[in-house]
C-alpha cells in the first residue's frame, strides 16, 4: 500500500514539473546588424538565414510599459540582438537588446524621408 501511494505521489510530482516547463510563448532570437533610429521608431537590420539580411520597422509607440516592445541597453558582448515572442503562432511582443553607446557602429540614423509612413503597422512581419 505504501509503495502504491509513493508511486502516485511520484507521478504527480513529475507531472507538475513537466507542466511548469511549458510556456504560451515561443521565442525566436535573431542577430541584429544595425539599428537605425528615427523620430517614429527604429529600423532594425537583422540576419536571416545563413547569408541574408532583413529589415523591420518598429514603431516607437510600442516601447511603453506593457507595450509590444522593450528596449534593453547594455554592453554585453552578445549585443545587439532581438528576441521576438510568438503566442499561438502570432507576434505578441519583442525585446531589442542594443549597445548603450549610440555612437557605436551598430547604431545609425534613418533620414525622415526614408522612414516616412513606414512605422504605421500594428504587427511585426519578420522574414526568416
Amino acid at each position: 500500500m505504501k509503495r502504491a501511494a509513493f508511486i502516485v505521489v511520484l507521478i504527480a510530482i513529475m507531472t507538475a514539473a513537466l507542466a511548469a516547463d511549458t510556456s504560451a510563448f515561443y521565442p525566436v532570437r535573431v542577430d541584429v546588424v544595425k539599428v537605425y533610429s528615427h523620430a517614429d521608431g527604429y529600423y532594425v537590420l537583422y540576419r536571416k538565414g545563413t547569408s541574408g539580411v532583413g529589415g523591420v520597422y518598429i514603431p516607437s509607440r510600442w516601447f511603453v510599459a506593457g507595450g509590444k516592445a522593450e528596449l534593453v541597453r547594455g554592453l554585453d558582448p552578445s549585443y545587439p540582438y532581438m528576441t521576438i515572442f510568438y503566442k499561438n503562432d502570432k507576434f505578441d511582443h519583442l525585446r531589442l537588446y542594443v549597445i548603450s553607446d549610440t555612437h557605436d557602429s551598430t547604431w545609425g540614423v534613418l533620414s525622415p524621408s526614408q522612414g516616412a509612413g513606414k512605422f504605421n503597422s500594428e504587427d511585426l512581419n519578420m522574414e526568416y
